[in-house]
């Protein structure tokens, strides 16, 4: 994306789909559960039109982890890797 519409554009859009992510999460705070004891990763599918503007297309509670390619296979990995770090940072092992 960088190499193709820069680095302004590029953080532009980036944040546009972060403010996407807290918008949608702050549209059903109230009938989302807390539990303290397990959390929840949700799929997002935003489609970019030719302006570099994102939509939100639809958000699923349960997204696949199975990977169809290589890139899809990396990209679900570092997912999962993330998590756990958040669940399990260094500082507590």
């Amino acid at each position: 994306m960088e190499m193709t519409f820069g680095l302004e554009k590029t953080v532009k859009l980036f944040d546009d789909i972060n403010n996407i992510f807290i918008l949608s999460l702050k549209a059903v705070q109230s009938v989302i559960i807390c539990d303290r004891h397990c959390f929840e990763c949700y799929g997002y599918d935003v489609m970019i039109d030719e302006n570099l503007k994102p939509w939100l297309i639809e958000v699923n509670a349960s997204p696949s982890l199975s990977a169809s390619t290589k890139p899809d296979r990396v990209m679900k990995e570092n997912l999962v890797d993330d998590v756990f770090k958040l669940v399990f940072p260094e500082d507590r092992l």
